[in-house]
């Protein structure tokens, strides 16, 4: 028995089969054209001064993971001269120096007493004090054997989302992006392999977006660096790339340079460098990338002019 299709269901399904060849046909054109890339930014904090400043913040957690779940503060919190435990680096051997060991032990003895003669802290002091070593006490390996990979790759992991995050905040930012570009560069950190396509990716995306920035001097430096490591890339891999490719990297960052100077000047003439120390800071990472910068243009000019000179030759004929 059949059931008639009366003339409204027949309209209804054309209409949705149109409507599906027209959604897959303009997806697949929006996606060519990355029109359908979800990049999230909540309260459109990415880029923003407020994210600037929570950038600035990520970088404590960030180098406690760095650093194994220890930061610099535990270390030297924890730091001791005479460390007994197992697998601390003081060993007790038969045949050791037993004059140097009780001079040891007449050393500690001199602490202790150093330690009792020494003014009280206060209160509030000695509680901090005590604080700070449950803290570093609680983040410190006891088992003296090496990280598990899976442990270690679950550090270098999180280690580099945050980083990833710290970018995103502020990609104008010089350690920022150092420590992502590191990441990504590097066989030792990240989530996999060193990707120098990743790597060469994240320096060209950050020079243009600190290009646009007309006013901050700092943003300039940022920009060095990537101009730089884009040379360092095409002197590493000088086969792929033409002379005038080469050429260009190193006219890229004497031009960064060269604006960020144009800046620095502004700035300074308008009261807009925040202390002395850090323009002492902007001024020194400028003067270690041109140092690095002419060890590597040395190293490019020697390969440019073997190229030119390989394009001299002539080709033999058969």
């Amino acid at each position: 028995m059949k059931l008639p299709i009366n003339q409204a269901t027949v309209y209804s399904l054309l209409l949705l089969l149109l409507g599906l060849g027209l959604w897959g046909g303009f997806s697949m054109h929006f996606h060519a054209q990355n029109q359908l890339a979800y990049e999230p930014n909540p309260a459109c904090m990415k880029g923003s001064p407020y994210g600037k400043v929570l950038a600035l913040a990520m970088q404590g957690p960030i180098d406690f993971y760095w650093h194994q779940g220890q930061t610099h503060e535990h270390s030297a919190t924890l730091k001791t001269g005479h460390d007994h435990g197992d697998g601390t680096g003081h060993h007790h051997h038969h045949d050791h120096d037993h004059a140097g060991h009780d001079g040891a032990h007449q050393h500690e003895s001199d602490d202790k007493a150093a330690t009792v003669n020494a003014p009280q802290k206060p209160l509030r002091e000695q509680a901090k004090d005590h604080l700070k070593k449950m803290s570093a006490t609680a983040h410190r390996k006891t088992d003296g054997k090496p990280l598990t990979p899976a442990h270690v790759k679950y550090l270098q992991s999180v280690t580099e989302d945050k980083l990833r995050l710290a970018y995103e905040l502020d990609p104008t930012n010089y350690t920022n992006y150092g420590n992502l570009h590191l990441f990504l560069a590097t066989t030792s950190f990240g989530k996999g392999d060193a990707d120098d396509s990743r790597a060469l990716e994240l320096a060209r995306a950050t020079l243009e977006i600190c290009k646009q920035d007309q006013i901050d001097p700092a943003s300039w430096v940022t920009a060095a660096s990537a101009a730089y490591n884009i040379i360092y890339h095409i002197g590493l891999h000088h086969d792929q790339y033409t002379v005038a490719e080469a050429e260009a990297s190193l006219n890229e960052f004497d031009n960064c340079i060269e604006v960020y100077e144009r800046l620095l000047d502004d700035a300074v003439h308008h009261n807009r460098i925040p202390s002395a120390a850090r323009l002492h800071e902007l001024n020194e990472r400028v003067r270690y990338m041109g140092k690095i910068r002419h060890a590597q243009g040395v190293y490019m000019q020697r390969m440019i002019d073997k190229k030119k000179t390989k394009d001299l030759k002539p080709k033999p004929v058969y």
